[in-house]
């Protein structure tokens, strides 16, 4: 078979989830890879300094633009050059212009196959709803606004509002619409549709004529990446480790505030216990931690990369989980963060806040992690348990497996070979 064209704005040595995702996936698939991607701008990631090894079935070639849309033009450019080189191209979003490239290259080359792996959804992400940065918080149409009550529905003024913020925030509609057109039609128009998991699947695809071409490749971690020993450290207090990024809607908050409940009620525990925060903390998340007295406790570090934040979870003794509660937008959590998987295989217990519902609450108590809500109580007894009761669940090895990057990119190779429909 011919080499395999992805599109991925991600990619090693930029450190993101994206990257290093993409990069363990196809590191043990059959195939051969040219990754077209980018390494001038580092928005959207930790830096410039995660280079995998064991990657020689991959093919880096980098993009001269920095920007996302020239930079899917550029990508549709290169592959028009070089058509005869590929019978089957991947798009990998985010950001959505690895869609957007693809979905010019299908219309061009119709007879191409065409792979289309999403992240995040596009046209309705959670986060974007929640946040307000693309719908009108007025709007009857936005999701946080459908248990609203009839009263509200109807107000005029509640209908005056919605139409001074759209007149307002032209770009953000105009974008929201680019959007929702991009997403149908890579829905529409690929060959195959690659989702992370059940929950994202259900909530962008369910209802829809492409499930039958969908399918779900867990994010996963590669077992050759991990240190071989940890670090002999002493083992005076139980390290509870966080990685990656918080913001308004992922947030620490309810974990802050038990562990100063739990801190009024044992003094002792700056002595029993540390909890380190890697990466990137909102400020409204930095400042609870100055305002709670919880600083010889809650210790927070700046991000670091890849290969050494597998060696921080291989010797945390806890590794702590955090979603974002998105259920004003949907009842379930249709998120499974990529770091969850590399959780997964440190082989370290996982303390999960997140949504009831869900493929990532439903995989982490698979797994055997402990598995709570955003109840600022039933974390602080959680918290007791471990640190005075000596609580420790048993992962199940079973289910860490089958995260592995090999299980993975198996389903991936099953997917390059079947059959187009």
């Amino acid at each position: 078979m011919k080499r395999i064209f992805v599109i991925s704005w991600f990619y090693p040595p930029l450190n993101s989830s994206e990257a290093v995702l993409t990069a363990k996936l196809l590191k043990y698939s059959q195939f051969n890879y040219d990754v077209f991607t980018q390494g001038r701008s580092e928005a959207w990631s930790y830096g410039n300094e995660s280079e995998l090894p064991g990657c020689e079935n991959q093919r880096r070639i980098e993009a001269q633009s920095c920007a996302p849309k020239p930079w899917a033009d550029e990508a549709v450019r290169y592959f028009s050059a070089h058509r005869e080189e590929y019978d089957i191209v991947m798009t990998r979003s985010m950001p959505p212009e690895c869609h957007l490239a693809g979905l010019r290259i299908k219309k061009r080359f119709p007879r191409i196959k065409w792979i289309a792996s999403f992240g995040d959804p596009i046209r309705r992400n959670p986060y974007e709803i929640i946040s307000g940065e693309l719908w009108s918080p007025y709007s009857n149409r936005n999701p946080i606004n459908k248990n609203r009550r009839l009263l509200f529905r109807l107000s005029p003024i509640r209908a005056a509002r919605n139409l001074l913020w759209t007149a307002r925030h032209g770009g953000a509609v105009w974008r929201r619409l680019t959007l929702l057109a991009l997403e149908s039609n890579t829905l529409r128009l690929a060959d195959r549709l690659i989702f992370n998991n059940d929950s994202q699947l259900r909530y962008m695809a369910g209802s829809s004529d492409c499930t039958a071409k969908s399918v779900i490749v867990p994010h996963c971690f590669d077992p050759a990446l991990y240190p071989k020993l940890a670090s002999n450290r002493a083992k005076d207090k139980i390290r509870f480790v966080y990685l990656g990024q918080l913001n308004a809607i992922r947030t620490a908050q309810p974990l802050l505030q038990a562990i100063r409940a739990l801190k009024d009620e044992m003094p002792d525990l700056p002595d029993r216990a540390e909890f380190q925060f890697i990466g990137e903390l909102p400020d409204a998340d930095l400042a609870t931690i100055l305002r709670l007295e919880i600083i010889d406790t809650v210790k927070v570090r700046k991000p670091v990369a890849y290969l050494q934040s597998l060696s921080e979870m291989a010797n945390a003794d806890w590794l702590l989980h955090i979603d974002g509660n998105v259920g004003t937008v949907s009842e379930e959590n249709i998120f499974f963060a990529g770091k969850l998987a590399d959780y997964f295989g440190a082989r370290k217990p996982i303390l999960a806040m997140t949504m009831t519902k869900g493929s990532s609450a439903d995989c982490l108590r698979r797994a055997g992690a402990l598995v709570l809500g955003y109840s600022v109580n039933e974390i602080k007894q959680a918290l007791y348990q471990i640190l005075y009761r000596a609580r420790q669940p048993q992962m199940h090895e079973d289910c860490l497996r089958s995260f592995s990057a090999k299980q993975s990119a198996a389903i991936l190779d099953e997917q390059v070979v079947k059959p187009l429909l």
